[in-house]
């Protein structure tokens, strides 16, 4: 049977395994899926969700899931009694134990419309130890129909006892010329976003690091403004270092800054991107085959790392980092970023 999980690309073996494991019946009672934000954990587990439920599972001439079926439909509109989203309340920072007490709770009672009742908890990885410890006790025995799948951005914060009861599976970004297809294809804003504004999909691609959620949000956001502001900054330091010319350039990098007190935020993510942008050219530097999350013209970043070595991106990287730590702590912002170029003169 073919599968159907439309929606995720970059991601055919991971897919292939659930379609199989359904279909064999050899699905495990819970899961980790674990990726970055905006590259398709949600839209995944919903397919899984669906193939499970899906009336035409049986038939071997229709894709599973089949996606028209009164199941599938209400899956995938997330109206369905069978499939629960557990999240944290929108003011908490951590998925505390009444969400999973709730687990407890419903998982005692059997699925309305189909053979299972599938969970998806979002965010997994805030939950609190409390939290885990509580569901771990639903995992240890849970009932043959309950599947449950945790979506996470990092595992660091799951207890090892959960993740020994659920393998961990990773979700990969899809390359570019992927994003750029798969965009082209499916959603009409891109496709003229991409074709109008080239250089900019190119930007915009790198800073979201190949999320497609992430793609779509910038695509039609404000944020996308300060986003490229942000990058422009990032390769103008940069260039400066390598071509030796950061004395005469430090007026214009310095109101280049966001300079407001307010804005303490978007000075913290200037510092990501110009950490990202040494660590291009350290990659480049000693990789022989880098991959690069700044650049979008690898033979020019190469051009720039052949000025500046490795001891010094190293400098920089070290120097923007303490600068970065320094506004989070609340220090001075104009004061930090002076300092901080005067130290990489």
């Amino acid at each position: 049977m073919k599968n159907n999980f439309s929606g995720i690309i970059a991601n055919d073996e991971l897919c292939s395994y659930f379609a199989n494991a359904i279909e064999s019946s050899t699905l495990s009672h819970a899961y980790i899926l674990l990726g970055a934000k905006g590259t398709g954990k949600h839209t995944l587990a919903r397919l899984v969700a669906a193939a499970l439920s899906c009336e035409s599972r049986d038939n071997e001439t229709t894709p599973l899931p089949c996606l028209e079926c009164n199941n599938c439909n209400k899956i995938m509109n997330c109206i369905s009694p069978d499939v629960m989203y557990i999240s944290r309340e929108e003011d908490k920072a951590t998925l505390g134990v009444d969400a999973i007490r709730f687990i407890k709770e419903d998982v005692a009672f059997f699925p309305n419309d189909s053979s299972f009742k599938v969970y998806i908890i979002e965010d997994a990885h805030t939950m609190t130890a409390q939290a885990q410890n509580a569901f771990l006790l639903t995992l240890e025995e849970p009932p043959e129909y309950a599947i449950f799948i945790l979506l996470c951005e990092h595992t660091e914060s799951i207890l090892e006892t959960i993740k020994s009861r659920a393998p961990i599976l990773r979700m990969k970004m899809p390359k570019r010329d992927e994003a750029m297809g798969f965009l082209k294809s499916n959603y009409p804003s891109a496709r003229t976003f991409i074709s109008n504004s080239p250089e900019e999909f190119e930007q915009i691609y790198m800073a979201s690091g190949g999320s497609i959620g992430r793609i779509l949000e910038l695509i039609g956001s404000s944020e996308k403004k300060q986003i490229l502001q942000n990058r422009e900054l990032a390769q103008k330091l940069i260039e400066s270092i390598a071509h030796n010319r950061l004395s005469s350039d430090f007026a214009e990098i310095c109101t280049m800054f966001s300079q407001k007190r307010d804005e303490r935020e978007k000075i913290v993510a200037q510092f990501s991107e110009i950490q990202r942008a040494a660590r291009d050219l350290i990659t480049i530097k000693k990789s022989d085959e880098p991959n690069l999350i700044f650049f979008t013209d690898f033979q020019y970043a190469e051009e720039l790392s052949y000025g500046i070595s490795v001891k010094k991106l190293m400098e920089i990287s070290e120097s923007t980092e303490r600068a970065r730590l320094a506004l989070l702590r609340n220090a001075n912002v104009k004061l930090t970023v002076t300092n901080y170029l005067s130290e990489l003169i």
